[in-house]
């Protein structure tokens, strides 16, 4: 039984044995490392977490991975929750053009700013304090998504798409 199996089997038998309240009150807006979480039944494990800030406008990128490969979930709560899944690919850009057009489709610039990093857990190579500058990107129909984040002038990139909340449970490591 692989780890991913265990967890969920672990937080079902939690559920079913109706443990303390706050043993089950992890969720998508606050999944910590080792936790499991399946989307659209895929599972991945929570290999760490960013917490950012702008001004105020607070989310949450979590590195997560699958058994091949990892991605990044992005989670922001306003009126609704907003999740979004992004795999990395190689950057061939050096700055956030207003269009940008990547194997085939055309993205448009929704959002531009620059964030603080508030907390970071987990095997990511950043630290408190640090700054990014970021854009979001969608295509026409408002479903592909495209993320440029600028760290120290290095540049990523990642492609990605919007996931309903419906599709997405959560599974606490302990």
């Amino acid at each position: 039984m692989g780890f991913i199996n265990r967890i969920k089997k672990i937080s079902r038998a939690n559920k079913t044995a109706k443990m303390d309240i706050q043993d089950n009150s992890i969720t998508i807006l606050n999944m910590r490392v080792g936790d499991a979480v399946s989307i659209e039944d895929v599972d991945y494990e929570v290999k760490g977490l960013i917490r950012l800030n702008d001004e105020g406008f607070r989310w949450t990128e979590y590195k997560i991975k699958d058994s091949r490969k990892t991605y990044w979930l992005s989670v922001e709560q306003d009126d609704d929750i907003e999740i979004s899944l992004y795999q990395k690919v190689v950057a061939i850009t050096t700055e956030a053009p207003r269009v940008y057009e990547y194997k085939g489709v055309t993205y448009y610039m929704q959002e531009g700013s620059d964030a603080i990093v508030e907390q970071v857990q987990g095997n990511i190579n950043l630290t408190q304090g640090e700054e990014v500058d970021y854009y979001s990107y969608s295509d026409e129909d408002g479903e592909k998504l495209l993320s440029i984040e600028i760290w120290n002038g290095e540049v990523e990139m990642s492609i990605g798409r919007y996931i309903q909340d419906y599709n997405v449970e959560v599974y606490p490591a302990h």
